[in-house]
């Protein structure tokens, strides 16, 4: 497959694949509005990759927060035979990305992560450090996926998904 560079031409492409492959996170408005916005302190870069350019099978955003010398991965998803995936089918913009923020001098690569299938879901969250310390995954293949990448557990979003569903901020040193 060919990996392409997110422009203002390409955004409907992956926008339309987004809402396909994942509705109840993005229509085609949301996608196109969360894939184009551009802020005076973040800049979104990303990519997408394909059989061709007009027919995406998967892609990455992540907004670069130059300030704080990091690349955060914002949202991704691959179209796995009409179902969202988002581990190994997406290791080559994985690695595109990692490889954008060497190039660019950051020193940090992130990802926030669900709680779901990991040892703090459902429940509130006691002393960060020591739930950091505490924390497994219980079989959470996204989770041991981005954990194999050298992604490491860092810290937490308490509720930013609802009660007691968590964000686990991942961290790769890059």
């Amino acid at each position: 497959m060919t990996i392409y560079k997110l422009d203002k031409n390409n955004i409907p492409y992956v926008a339309g694949l987004m809402a396909e492959i994942k509705p109840e996170w993005w229509d085609y408005e949301d996608g196109v509005r969360q894939l184009s916005d551009v802020g005076s302190s973040v800049k979104n870069v990303g990519w997408y990759m394909g059989e061709d350019e007009k027919h995406p099978k998967g892609w990455i955003l992540c907004a670069e927060y130059e300030l704080y010398s990091c690349l955060s991965i914002e949202c991704l998803g691959y179209n796995e035979n009409g179902k969202f995936a988002a581990e190994h089918q997406l290791q080559p913009l994985i690695e595109e990305a990692e490889k954008y923020a060497r190039d660019k001098g950051l020193r940090i690569f992130r990802y926030i992560i669900s709680s779901i299938d990991i040892s703090c879901h459902g429940r509130e969250l006691n002393e960060y450090w020591k739930e950091l310390r505490d924390l497994k995954s219980l079989n959470r293949a996204h989770f041991d996926y981005f954990v194999k990448c050298g992604f490491k557990p860092a810290g937490f979003m308490p509720n930013c998904y609802g009660r007691n569903f968590h964000g686990i901020i991942m961290i790769k040193e890059l």
